[in-house]
């Protein structure tokens, strides 16, 4: 670290780790707030926002390049306002101007690099810029502003009508999804299907987690085999590929090729929380022992790396020593140096490693190609040895990495992020019935209320002691869906009690009362270019379809319609793009599936009640509500249910049936209600 650096710029004051990446860059850095937008007017200057995170790689390559060259920030600070953005601090403000650069040039990414009017619309935006390009951008762009202001503004209009028209909002509310609908969702899913590889047949592969949850509900609701077969070879590839940490665990950001071989090695809590859900559901739904390994070794990943010991953090970098994935590659000689002559040929044979490296640079990522059945045969060992040599390999070569300089931590604290991770831990309690992760998550959900909560405010960001930024919808939401899968886990009815909390404070400040329509930033925020709805469910389910989901559900719980319609009908803004495009809207497809059978509210009590509504998990699409109450409850959907024995209550929309006293019935009863049409 220098510790008497050349520059210091306003990012100094920051607490987001990314921004204080840049706080000794030459460039005269400010962080965003209001105020630079009059000064921008004023002095009649452009805006650069340039926006980023932590773990981005293509955002040190530009800093390095560009930021940290003298030149070109002085050629940067005499014509414009530089502001930085963390997008994980600020979506908000990344979601206005991402549209912008996809819109001006058909793609996106980060480094987000826009250049603004002094009134915020852009009028030119890209991603990454080698430095000689950036520096000719740069020039262009201010003689186009000293010469032809007109022609800027004729432009930076049209950017902004075609930014609006992109979020415009169209409304469906009468075409209702049927049973025999949802299948043309599924068919229309599975055109893009990779079957020797899993995941989407295209480069790169993203895990995208919603979708492989879509598929296991359409499953469970129609008993459809091809549809679990082709999630159980799509989890299976990922968990063997190099996307995969087989040393210390949990997922790297994507596949930059077809066979989850050569990954982004940045690690971002949101992947690996939703991944842990994912492959504890799989686990439910299969007893495949592979999926249980893979679950626990990500939290403990999670626990280990990305935690203060209570809440979670956002992110380790992709770089250290200045080399993406350097921590977590070997070369052969490396692997020699550590390992003896037995393990270093059990480890090329299991990990696919050569002397020549089978990656870039003499470098191997570990990767499987075989199974372990296929190790033993190519090795002529047993199990025993096997166990024993898995064993001293990974200890010997985790020790071997422990040395080197680890990448970067993000060491804030997200709250939508967290409650992605607070819904894993219950989930991973739930399906693999371990009581830790649920004390775990307990633990969790306590603290964010505790530090993140106040005053009837829910706040996004966590940092250096200290929060802020006032929570956006993602935030109520996710937070609010992680205490909807702790109550279903415990039967508690404290989160069920915070969930609504958060989940009525979020429709006062959010939702449009006219339309139904729930915006990204709350009423009362900055108001920037535009005001975004979030509806694509990209890498993460987008804000508004995880809120419909806990609306239903709450609605279910305390049995308010108007909230399970208010829910229901959020589903109208999206059901054009659902039909068009299943695969990046595949929470709302999880809405659907549930709007095509009416939704489902089951109620476990008695004795044994807990193990009853755990095993129903994995046998009912995760859009039904299930709860327990073994003796009390003061909950409207367990008024006069209680009884001294087993009885599980199953309700179908506002028709309950009589009460069964087994799993096994309740079974029979879900799949008549919800297969398919006769």
């Amino acid at each position: 670290m220098n510790t008497n650096p050349k520059y210091t710029n306003a990012l100094i004051h920051a607490s987001s780790p990314y921004l204080l990446q840049h706080a000794h860059n030459p460039v005269n850095w400010e962080e965003w707030h209001p105020e630079l937008w009059e000064q921008a007017k004023q002095k009649d200057r452009l805006v650069l926002i340039s926006i980023g995170y932590s773990a981005c790689h293509w955002c040190h390559v530009m800093e390095r390049e560009s930021f940290e060259d003298e030149q070109t920030a002085a050629l940067m600070n005499s014509i414009f306002i530089n502001i930085k953005v963390d997008r994980e601090e600020r979506p908000d403000v990344d979601m206005v101007y991402m549209d912008a650069c996809q819109l001006m040039t058909g793609r996106g990414g980060w480094p987000l690099n826009v250049i603004c009017l002094p009134d915020g619309r852009p009028v030119y935006a890209g991603t990454y810029f080698p430095n000689e390009n950036w520096q000719q951008a740069i020039l262009q762009l201010q003689a186009l502003w000293q010469t032809d202001k007109a022609k800027a503004d004729e432009y930076a209009n049209k950017v902004f009508q075609g930014i609006s028209q992109m979020n415009a909002v169209h409304l469906e509310p009468s075409q209702t999804f049927s049973k025999s609908s949802i299948g043309g969702l599924y068919q229309q899913l599975s055109e893009g299907f990779d079957w020797e590889e899993g995941g989407a047949n295209r480069v790169p592969k993203f895990p995208l987690p919603n979708q492989y949850e879509w598929l296991l509900d359409y499953h469970l609701q129609t008993a459809d085999e091809e549809a679990k077969d082709f999630v159980n070879l799509s989890l299976l590839k990922m968990a063997n590929g190099g996307i995969y940490d087989h040393l210390r665990g949990g997922f790297c950001r994507y596949s930059t090729d077809g066979h989850w071989f050569a990954p982004h090695f940045e690690k971002m809590l949101y992947d690996n929380a939703q991944l842990v859900s994912l492959y504890s559901r799989a686990f439910g739904i299969t007893d495949a022992p592979l999926y249980r390994e893979i679950v626990q070794d990500t939290i403990r990943f999670c626990n280990t790396e990305l935690s203060d010991g209570v809440a979670y953090y956002s992110a380790l970098d992709a770089d250290s020593e200045g080399i993406e994935g350097r921590y977590y590659v070997f070369t052969h000689q490396e692997l020699s140096q550590c390992l003896n002559e037995e393990e270093l040929t059990f480890a090329e044979t299991l990990f696919s490693c050569t002397e020549t490296g089978n990656w870039e640079h003499g470098y191997n990522i570990l990767f499987r190609k075989l199974a372990p059945l296929q190790v033993l045969q190519t090795l002529n060992i047993d199990v025993t040895s096997y166990t024993v040599l898995l064993k001293t390999v990974k200890s010997k070569l985790l020790a071997f990495q422990q040395q080197r300089p680890r990448p970067g931590l993000d060491y804030k604290i997200i709250t939508a992020w967290n409650g992605l991770m607070l819904k894993a831990l219950s989930d991973a309690g739930t399906y693999l019935n371990d009581k830790s992760y649920i004390g775990k998550a307990e633990t969790l959900a306590n603290w964010m209320k505790t530090q993140l909560w106040h005053d009837g405010q829910l706040y996004r960001i966590y940092s250096l002691n200290k929060k802020s930024v006032k929570g956006f919808l993602e935030d109520y939401a996710c937070y609010a869906e992680g205490l909807l899968a702790l109550f279903s886990a415990t039967g508690k009815e404290e989160y069920a009690t915070f969930a609504m909390e958060l989940t009525e404070a979020a429709i006062k400040r959010f939702r449009d009362p006219e339309t139904g329509i729930f915006y990204f930033s709350p009423n009362d925020g900055e108001a920037l270019l535009l005001r975004k709805t979030d509806l694509g469910d990209d890498v993460i389910n987008s804000a508004s379809s995880v809120m419909a989901h806990v609306l239903c559900k709450l609605g279910t719980i305390y049995q308010r319609p108007g909230m399970m319609r208010m829910g229901s009908q959020m589903l109208d803004a999206a059901r054009t793009q659902l039909k068009a495009h299943p695969g990046w809207y595949s929470n709302w497809g999880r809405l659907a599936l549930a709007e095509s059978t009416g939704f489902i509210q089951i109620s476990c009590t008695g004795p044994g009640a807990g193990n009853a509504a755990s095993q129903l998990f994995k046998t009912t699409p995760a859009h039904a509500q299930i709860s327990f109450a073994e003796t009390t409850s003061a909950l409207p959907q367990f008024q006069s249910k209680i009884s001294d024995s087993l009885k599980i209550y199953i309700c179908l929309g506002e028709t309950c049936l009589e009460p069964v006293n087994s799993v096994e019935q309740a079974v029979e009863i879900i799949q008549d209600l919800t297969g398919p049409e006769h």
